[in-house]
């Protein structure tokens, strides 16, 4: 019998222990957020956890995106420069008097984002370059480009602009949630609808499991990586018009921090329903929990550099604590105790 045979019938005789182990992240979460309500009051209230949600979504959008280039066993290094590229096209295209409509930006930017998503996969799948130096290059050769685009400092609050713009990223629906948190939910159900009910959905995590049966079942692994590209630039763009719409502006450099932050919550996330595979609602608890961190560590006033060295650390933990239920799902280290003894 196996080593994670044993713990799934050790689970399954103390129902107890499987919640606890299926929702730690969850319980912690919750345990984090009660802890900073206690050092700090102002933490717990309406406004404050309305704001922590609204932080969280860009973060969110784009770890879902790369929750999919992941389930398919590829990294898409480019996400930052994905969501930077949403926004300064978007602004970019708003601010030319022959594309005043918002609908019509917003159509060309996700065509836009789409192509940047073929590229990546192409280099890596045509070509064979690696996806961590096909993504990394592309990303540096695209920052370039919105650079050149946005003249180097941005497109800022543009008189041009149609309230939509703004909206999507400063408005409140019914006056009381914001915008970016309608998005990200919207966002959430659509890819966990498509990603666990949906025959096309479940492909992408077949190919990252199994690659080798699914080509004996007639599954092309190649195609599956192509729409996990695909989907990853295009939510990580998403992202990036929210995340111009809330600064009211674009910039080449506003996604830089978003890929690390994303990989994060993926990582924390493996350890939520279902352990040790990326899913959506793990990315989605990931994000909150990093972003209950950051708030409540700013609410109780620390500086920059501790809240670097918490979220270095948090993502190390993570990347650990992920290798050793691979180790252990693969019975790597009880037959490494077996030989030593």
């Amino acid at each position: 019998m196996s080593e994670q045979t044993k713990i799934y019938q050790a689970e399954r005789e103390n129902p107890f222990v499987s919640f606890v182990s299926s929702y730690f992240l969850l319980l912690f979460t919750a345990a984090l957020a009660v802890f900073f309500g206690l050092r700090n009051p102002q933490f717990l209230k309406v406004r404050n956890l309305l704001n922590i949600l609204s932080s969280a979504c860009i973060m969110g959008i784009a770890g879902i995106g790369i929750t999919c280039i992941n389930a398919a066993n590829e990294m898409d290094f480019a996400a930052g420069t994905e969501v930077a590229a949403g926004a300064c096209v978007m602004a970019w295209l708003l601010s030319q008097h022959w594309c005043r409509n918002y609908f019509l930006a917003f159509a060309i930017t996700i065509a836009v984002l789409i192509c940047f998503g073929l590229l990546n996969a192409f280099i890596n799948i045509r070509i064979g370059v690696p996806a961590f130096i096909a993504t990394l290059g592309t990303s540096y050769v695209v920052k370039g480009f919105l650079k050149a685009l946005v003249s180097g400092q941005g497109i800022f609050n543009n008189k041009m602009w149609p309230p939509y713009f703004t909206f999507l990223g400063q408005g409140y629906l019914f006056g009381i949630i914001p915008m970016p948190a309608v998005v990200l939910v919207i966002i959430a159900v659509v890819m966990l609808i498509y990603t666990e009910r949906t025959r096309s959905g479940r492909y992408i995590y077949a190919v990252g499991i199994n690659p080798a049966a699914c080509k004996y079942l007639g599954i092309s692994a190649d195609k599956q990586r192509v729409k996990g590209f695909v989907i990853c630039s295009v939510l990580c763009g998403i992202g990036g018009i929210v995340n111009g719409s809330m600064l009211n502006g674009g910039m080449a450099t506003m996604g830089d921090s978003t890929f690390m932050l994303g990989l994060t919550a993926l990582m924390w996330g493996v350890m939520f329903m279902r352990k040790g595979v990326f899913n959506v609602p793990g990315t989605l608890i990931g994000t909150l929990f990093i972003a209950i961190i950051n708030n409540g560590m700013t609410m109780l006033g620390a500086t920059g550099y501790a809240k670097d060295f918490v979220q270095g650390g948090m993502l190390l933990v993570a990347v650990c604590i992920v290798s050793v239920m691979k180790l252990r799902s693969s019975g790597f280290l009880r037959r490494k105790k077996e030989k030593k003894q």
